[in-house]
């Protein structure tokens, strides 16, 4: 699979080594700041419609790293930037 020029794999490295600096599993806060900023609701409905992989240990979510990363790279990601572009 292509997207934008990189393959999957390349991508998945990238954001590897970007993501190094961060823990295997990050909370909700954290999430949100490695996916670049998103808001609270968007980050829930992510873990809600099980965009990413989370546990919830009250009263907390845990999310993957390789989960984020997973979830950066497949489709959903980009048609969702698609629609934010102007």
């Amino acid at each position: 699979m292509q997207t934008g020029g990189q393959s999957m794999v390349s991508l998945k490295k990238y954001y590897t080594r970007k993501f190094s600096e961060f823990p295997d599993i990050v909370d909700l806060k954290t999430f949100r700041k490695m996916m670049g900023g998103i808001g609270d609701s968007f980050a829930r409905t992510l873990i809600h419609e099980n965009r990413v992989n989370a546990i919830f240990v009250k009263p907390h979510y845990w999310i993957s790293k390789e989960s984020i990363i997973g979830y950066i790279v497949g489709d959903d990601y980009a048609r969702r930037r698609l629609k934010v572009r102007p």
